[in-house]
């Protein structure tokens, strides 16, 4: 009975450090959540589909609306924009980890860039009202502000130029303006591309 309950403890503690690196293998991390026009978005998680074709305009960038499917296990090489009322939000990429086919506008986001609105010109096409990245508005922020944010995370790069953190397999970018102020925003997980 002694040496069956040794085994029984040997065995678990063999598959708990099993699942432990399998967990350290796939990344980890938390999956960023983004708001964008409202809607929220979970990288890894939520399909494009999530932006209603009735009010937004999803393009992919001289080939118009994507009405076709993507295949199991592929991810789309270029970006998707996405517009509302005239204004940009965001560039969608998304991919398919699935087997079966989707269509593109519902395949799951992976990454999301955007602009922030140029404050300095009328014909920004940029919306006013930027995508929050964990709840966080980086509009009008300068590198120390975005440091304070991203204080849990593990700084990749902190040139003058833009700002780079890492949270397992999920990174963030911040690119700074000849003034020192976020311009442009990019969360990316990273993805399987051999397919």
């Amino acid at each position: 009975m002694r040496r069956m309950k040794k085994r029984l403890a040997g065995t678990i503690l063999v598959a708990a450090m099993a699942l432990s690196l399998s967990a350290c293998s796939s990344g980890g991390g938390t999956a960023p959540v983004l708001t964008v026009a409202g809607q929220e978005v979970t990288l890894g998680e939520t399909g494009a589909g999530v932006f209603s074709l009735t009010e937004f305009e999803m393009a992919i960038p001289s080939e118009g609306t994507p009405i076709g499917k993507m295949p199991g296990k592929s991810w789309l090489s270029t970006f998707m924009t996405l517009k509302k009322d005239g204004s940009s939000y965001a560039y969608l990429y998304v991919y398919n980890p699935g087997r079966d086919e989707v269509f593109v506008t519902s395949a799951t986001i992976y990454k999301l860039s955007f602009s922030m609105h140029a404050e300095d010109t009328e014909s920004s096409y940029w919306a006013e009202d930027n995508v929050l990245v964990n709840g966080v508005n980086y509009f009008g922020m300068n590198a120390d502000d975005v440091k304070e944010t991203m204080t849990e995370f593990k700084a990749l790069s902190e040139d003058s130029d833009y700002l780079s953190y890492q949270d397992g397999k999920y990174t963030y970018r911040f690119d700074l303006d000849d003034n020192g102020i976020v311009e442009e925003v990019e969360v990316e997980m990273d993805i399987d591309k051999d397919y």
